[in-house]
């Protein structure tokens, strides 16, 4: 019994050595990738995701990196700084319409939780004209919502209002507040302080027929070309991430409150709510927001025709497909 004991007693340190060269190379096999965000919860996926530990389950080591605006994102997509990031279709089709190397890869909803919140003093769609609004950048998700709402109530958004880049929501929502603009397109997170002091709903954009993917999975074709394993197991991570998303509602509101650092637990769970609802259990891009994307960006600069009804010019839906078999096997 002695020998024995003494025997196991000799093998501990390199047992010991053999867990830590373990646990070390499964360290250094997790792919670091720095994923650009805005401040849409839309985003939810790549929170929890990241909060969860789907992503580590798939060899990957995800840093959420906010960016103010679709449009920078896009720009670093095209550096080559970022090879994932989360963009909505305006920025990512603009840039392709030019011929850049960036393309869609998946969206987790085709709509948005997103109100045309308006001053009290405004009472209807005509006090508006020759006044102001905001967006984060022009080409930015926001600017293509605030010019849908804009057209839903019978305004030319290039012609009846000033449309000032302000940066993110807590910025516009302050200019909303104070004045500086009468009327702002804002997401569910930003707009819930204005419906709680009754403060005027013009638009909701969630019920009219707008299609527009927000917050998709952007990447560059060449990095789908080179790296099909690494987009494989990334669009793997996030639809998992989704469905735990519309499964653990703990998990994903403990997600979003520390990504946000939003300490109102009811606007927490409301903005959690919302967005649960609206994700696809399978993210496939749109196709029809795509040529929405293109009707309204042709409305401000020289779109050419053949590019209308060519989607899969803008979105690669092979990497999803695969990524969704794998699951299923």
């Amino acid at each position: 019994m002695r020998i024995r004991l003494t025997r196991l007693v000799s093998l501990a340190p390199l047992f010991v050595v053999l867990v830590g060269f373990t646990v070390s190379a499964f360290a250094q096999e997790l792919t670091r990738i720095r994923y650009g965000t805005t401040a849409s919860a839309a985003h939810l996926p790549i929170l929890v995701g990241w909060e969860g530990g789907i992503f580590k389950k798939n060899g990957l080591e995800v840093e959420p990196i906010h960016i103010r605006g679709g449009a920078l994102i896009t720009a670093a997509i095209l550096s080559g700084s970022l090879q994932f990031s989360g963009a909505g279709a305006e920025s990512v089709v603009a840039a392709r319409v030019e011929g850049a190397d960036v393309v869609l890869l998946a969206c987790p909803a085709n709509s948005d939780a997103v109100y045309l919140i308006v001053r009290p003093e405004i009472k209807s769609a005509a006090d508006l004209k020759g006044k102001a609004s905001a967006v984060t950048r022009l080409g930015s998700t926001t600017h293509f919502y605030l010019r849908t709402a804009l057209r839903h109530v019978g305004l030319d958004p290039d012609k009846d209002m000033t449309i000032m880049q302000l940066g993110a929501g807590p910025e516009i929502s302050a200019a909303l507040e104070n004045g500086r603009v009468v009327a702002a397109a804002l997401t569910i997170r930003y707009a819930l302080p204005f419906f709680q002091k009754g403060w005027p709903v013009m638009v909701d954009l969630g019920k009219t027929d707008m299609v527009y993917p927000s917050s998709c999975v952007a990447s560059s074709r060449s990095t789908v070309r080179e790296q099909p394993a690494l987009v494989e197991r990334f669009l793997k991570a996030y639809v998992q991430a989704i469905r735990t998303t519309k499964k653990d509602r703990h998990l994903a509101e403990r997600a979003f409150a520390k990504w946000s650092r939003e300490n109102d637990s009811a606007v927490v769970a409301k903005t959690v709510e919302a967005y649960a609802r609206l994700f696809k259990p399978i993210p496939y891009v749109p196709d029809k927001g795509i040529e929405a994307v293109l009707t309204d960006l042709s409305k401000r600069r020289p779109v050419p025709k053949e590019l209308f009804g060519r989607p899969e010019y803008f979105r690669d839906n092979g990497p999803l497909e695969k990524a969704v078999k794998t699951l299923e096997e």
